[in-house]
């Protein structure tokens, strides 16, 4: 049994009415401790680019489904997909991102599995009914049925992180519902799952899923608002929507093309080690245009004047991963587009 932190731990029931119905609110009183309730985020890696990823296992598709973010397996195929329905890339099988995503995706669980657990929640198998959780680190020891509803309550602070652990396997009921409260953002909640995760028809379901020796299935018109990953194990979707908070975020980036079609910039060699090139075809208009590499949340880790057609840039500060970037001139985007970095 994973370690519970009693010291400073009260656990409070209370109720509360946020939707017409009564709940119970884990929280923790640390006005008299001194604890602090805040976390900080687990780092991603490259895991933030895709939807749906498995290390080792196939990733299907049966029906109309639609995904935002990347799809991909580390050992299998990824198939079912239409192009069409994915706003990311697809990769049917084994590739430099998918080795990388794999090593990412292995610190991530380690580190969510490493976390000491703040609220050990009793009845894993009675879990949601209308249940209220705040910024903590839960436990559950047990599989763990989701009925009715789970609020997820931020208190008012967008980047509150949430983590759940569970010790077993994780089913949502049909129609169930994970609801976000006073700020709560999908990519700051955590579920760490030690077994498989069945959503079941007609749930809504937030955050991002790390599950450990277990397979993904989502049924019947499910909508996952962030990601799902699995160490070992074969995912399959029917019919669902996947849509991944930080695809979101680079959509703004990556997706904005080029403002001008007679515009021909080339950054090679992409995928790059500890430098690059970028290449503009116009060496006399874009002369001072300004070019950015973001990374996969949209932070800015490197900039550069344009001062000639060709330029080449030290990328060896960069660390392994997906990348992207944006030429612009007086805040207008001329062109932007995806960069990797495979050191």
């Amino acid at each position: 049994m994973k370690p519970i932190l009693i010291t400073f731990l009260t656990v409070i029931t209370l109720f509360f009415n946020p939707d017409s119905s009564f709940g119970h609110v884990y929280d923790m009183v640390n006005s008299a401790s001194g604890v602090e309730s805040s976390m900080m985020l687990p780092v991603m890696g490259l895991t933030s680019n895709y939807a749906l990823f498995s290390t080792n296992g196939s990733v299907t598709n049966s029906g109309i489904t639609f995904i935002t973010g990347d799809i991909g397996t580390n050992v299998g195929q990824a198939i079912g997909f239409n192009v069409l329905n994915v706003k990311g890339i697809i990769h049917p099988a084994q590739d430099i991102t998918t080795t990388m995503c794999k090593n990412d995706l292995l610190t991530l669980y380690n580190s969510l599995n490493l976390m000491v657990p703040t609220v050990e929640i009793p009845n894993p198998a009675q879990f949601g009914h209308n249940f209220i959780l705040t910024p903590l680190t839960y436990h559950l020891n047990a599989a763990t049925i989701l009925t009715d509803t789970l609020f997820i309550n931020a208190l008012g602070d967008p980047n509150a992180v949430f983590v759940i652990q569970i010790s077993g396997a994780l089913t949502t009921t049909a129609n169930s519902r994970v609801i976000l409260m006073n700020g709560a953002q999908s990519k700051n909640v955590f579920w760490k799952i030690d077994g498989a995760i069945t959503l079941n028809d007609n749930s809504i379901f937030r955050g991002i899923v790390v599950v450990n020796n277990g397979a993904i299935v989502l049924k019947a018109s499910v909508l996952l608002d962030g990601a799902a990953f699995t160490t070992d194990g074969a995912i399959s979707v029917a019919s669902s929507s996947v849509i991944s908070p930080f695809a979101k975020l680079t959509a703004a980036i990556e997706n904005v093309g080029s403002q001008n079609p007679d515009i021909e910039l080339i950054v090679a060699p992409n995928p790059f080690g500890t430098f690059t090139t970028i290449n503009l075809k116009d060496d006399s208009k874009f002369i001072n245009c300004n070019f950015s590499i973001y990374n996969t949340v949209g932070v800015e880790v490197m900039s550069s004047i344009v001062t000639k057609q060709v330029i080449t840039l030290d990328t060896s500060m960069l660390h392994a991963g997906v990348y992207f970037y944006r030429l612009s001139d007086k805040n207008k985007i001329i062109q932007s587009g995806k960069l990797i970095s495979q050191k």
